[in-house]
């Protein structure tokens, strides 16, 4: 075979791979949307219209065949995929899909996963103005759990990129909770004048 066959029969092979990088970055992008949008429906406690997105998001990602993950311009989406799937679960109390089932890439689960803790920190935030600490305790150690995990993986950046993410997390954790630590000891400090207040009073 000739060099000008060759070539020809190459870029045949080339044009199939560029038109089908072109399909999955669109799938991508679609992905990333929905999944952004999932996250804005769970910051409002919206979790049945945040699990139609994902459900959406899902049946793009299942058009999507495992060579297709080679393509780096997928990274980002299904990371915020992973981590608005995650966070919805565990803000409903129930056990998270593993990379298996949610057919993602391990490498990329994990950062996504790494991102549940900002979620969660988010979360109990809004729960402190509530004084609802029984379900801040049950996420604090949610959120520990996952810091420590993540801490206890030591693989080089070619394998995954996942050493600024668990700082991070772990900066993320500390500071939540000196500030949970801080509003349970001021609610109590509070309660107690309170009730100083209404004994002097009678």
């Amino acid at each position: 075979m000739g060099i000008k066959e060759i070539m020809a029969d190459i870029k045949k092979e080339l044009d199939i791979k560029d038109a089908r990088r072109e399909e999955v970055f669109s799938l991508g992008r679609e992905i990333r949307r929905l999944a952004t949008k999932a996250l804005r429906e769970l910051h409002r406690s919206q979790y049945e219209a945040a699990e139609e997105l994902l459900h959406e998001a899902e049946k793009l990602i299942s058009m999507l065949a495992e060579d297709d993950f080679r393509f780096s311009l997928l990274q980002e989406a299904v990371q915020e995929y992973v981590e608005a799937r995650l966070t919805l679960c565990l803000l409903r109390g129930e056990d998270v899909p593993s990379h298996r089932e949610l057919r993602v890439p391990p490498e990329w689960y994990l950062l996504g996963l790494a991102d549940v803790v900002g979620e969660l920190r988010r979360r109990i935030l809004d729960l402190l103005r509530e004084d609802r600490l029984s379900e801040i305790e049950r996420l604090l150690d949610i959120m520990d759990e996952i810091t420590h995990e993540l801490n206890s993986l030591v693989y080089p950046s070619a394998i995954v990129a996942i050493k600024r993410k668990q700082d991070v997390a772990r900066m993320i954790m500390e500071r939540t909770l000196g500030e949970v630590t801080v509003a349970i000891k001021e609610s109590e400090l509070r309660r107690k004048l309170e009730e100083l207040g209404s004994n002097f009073s009678a």
